[in-house]
Formats: structure tokens, sequence, C-alpha cells
């Protein structure tokens, strides 16, 4: 498990500013969602996490690490489970390669050879055997991800970023694209399986209320600042948070 602290965070792009003054903290397993619309600073925010973006001044912690500084930067991102708008999976891989190549520094020469075989590496059999019943993937892993949909793609993308038992989960849009069925079925799913006993801490981004509401704590965004951190938002505060500025 790992705790998160922000502490007056900014960011820039170019000439504007991405995230602007954001301070958020998180407890161990404890899971939030990131919600605003496009550009309000959600994937700013949460690839800062990562030591990502060019950071103008503030704070970040990803337990007592800082990702910012080129000595722990490697340790947070073994650490952390990442997934990207789309999944981030390469179209040419077969799934099953696709899902363990996030963990290659866990087996050496012999796991690819393995994996040229059709076969997973010793040291994560028994995890990604757990995890692909448990998503209802394992029958598609010898397939190439280009002949997967885009909730297939999602569910192995989930599985990758599991595997290595992170202490952090970051999902970035993890439902777009995918119709409200499935998109209520990837987020059930992420937070299914960063609760229990050995619970990840989970990030999640989104642009939907929908997606916001299924989480115990909200943090919205606008204009790369926090205008809410709480429980899910109400109707109007929905209304409120998208509505364009005045000119």
């Amino acid at each position: 498990m790992t705790e998160l602290r922000v502490r007056g965070l900014v960011v820039r792009h170019r000439d504007s500013v991405a995230v602007d003054g954001v301070d958020v903290s998180l407890a161990s397993g404890e899971q939030l969602v990131l919600l605003g619309s496009s550009g309000a600073g959600k994937t700013t925010l949460l690839h800062s996490l990562l030591g990502a973006g060019p950071r103008v001044q503030g704070d970040v912690s990803v337990g007592d690490l800082d990702p910012y500084d080129p000595t722990h930067r490697r340790t947070v991102r073994r650490n952390t489970g990442i997934i990207l708008q789309g999944g981030d999976l390469v179209p040419r891989m077969r799934a099953r390669t696709a899902a363990v190549s996030g963990c290659s520094h866990l087996f050496g020469r012999s796991g690819w050879w393995a994996l040229a075989r059709g076969h997973t590496p010793a040291p994560l059999r028994d995890r990604l055997t757990d995890l692909a019943d448990r998503q209802g993937v394992t029958h598609l892993l010898d397939r190439r991800v280009s002949e997967l949909s885009g909730g297939e793609r999602q569910r192995i993308a989930l599985v990758r970023a599991l595997l290595g038992r992170p202490g952090l989960l970051l999902a970035d849009e993890p439902t777009a694209g995918l119709d409200p069925a499935r998109a209520a079925a990837a987020v059930e799913a992420l937070l299914a399986h960063t609760r229990g006993a050995a619970s990840t801490t989970l990030v999640v981004t989104t642009h939907d209320p929908a997606v916001a509401a299924r989480f115990d704590r909200v943090l919205a965004l606008r204009e790369g600042r926090v205008v809410h951190d709480g429980p899910a938002l109400s109707a109007g505060q929905v209304d409120e948070l998208y509505a364009r500025p005045v000119p």
C-alpha cells in the first residue's frame, strides 16, 4: 500500500498552467477519482505522481519517495501499475506478452524464451492465471492485441497493471470508448481489485460524472484548480463544473 501527498503543485505546459496550486493527500489503500472536462488538468496531475510533466513548484511524495527525484523515479514506477487511455498495448504483441511485459524485471532471459513458446514465465504463472480468470480473458491470451475489442484490451491492460502487485494503481480515462455497461464493469473491476487485505491505492481520471459517482471520494478540477474534494457531486455541482466560463 502507498500513501500519496501533493502540496502546492504547479505544472506548466508552454504558456499555460495545467495544474495550479493543487493540494491532495491519500491514505494507503484509498480510492480517488479525478473529475473534470478535457483540459482541466486531470491527466497532468496523474502523470505528476510518476514524476512526469514540467513541475514549476510544489512537492509530490509517493510513499516516502519523490518521483521527480531521478534516484527515486525507477522505484516509484516499478511499484506503480498504469492504465493509459486506450489501454496502451502494442497491437502486434500477443495479449500474454503484453500482459507480462511490464514485469520483465521479475523474470530473466528464460522468461522471454517461455513467452516465445507461448508460455507464461514461471514467476508470474499463478498470478497471471488468477487475474486473467477474474477478468474473463484467459481465452484471449494467445491472440494478438490487434484482434481484441476495446473492452478486451482494457481488461488485458488491467491484468498487466495488477500483475506486479503494485502499491499504487493509476488509470487515465479507463472507460474511454466503452459503452455504459462495459464502462461500469471496468470501474467495478478496478475498485474490486484494489480493495481487500492487500489493498492498492487507486487514482482514476474521468470526464464522466456517472463513473465518478462510483467512488467515495471525488476531486473535481477546473482550469487546473481543485473546486471540490469530497463525496460525489450533486447534479447542480456537475452542471457548474462543466459550465462554460464567462468570456
